[in-house]
């Protein structure tokens, strides 16, 4: 693959890992709030839903960036 085609790749992965952590914090916030209008508790499971998405957020940018390391020290070996 040329040099191009690997930033792009990766711009685009990052691109989308932006994407995922901010769905998966106001996905999770909205959550909550929603519960919180429900049940009557109102800071209870918006705070909940914030740290649910920020688990989710982290895990998930986690296993998507492994490879992009991955990839980035095996290149750094190779030279």
């Amino acid at each position: 693959m040329s040099r191009r085609t690997v930033l792009l790749e990766a711009a685009f992965r990052l691109l989308i890992l932006g994407w995922y952590i901010a769905i998966a914090i106001v996905g999770g916030v909205v959550l909550g709030v929603w519960i919180d209008d429900k049940i009557g508790l109102t800071p209870v499971f918006t705070l909940l839903g914030l740290i649910f998405g920020l688990l989710v957020a982290f895990v998930g940018s986690y296993r998507m960036a492994k490879p992009l390391l991955r990839r980035s020290i095996n290149d750094k070996k190779r030279k």
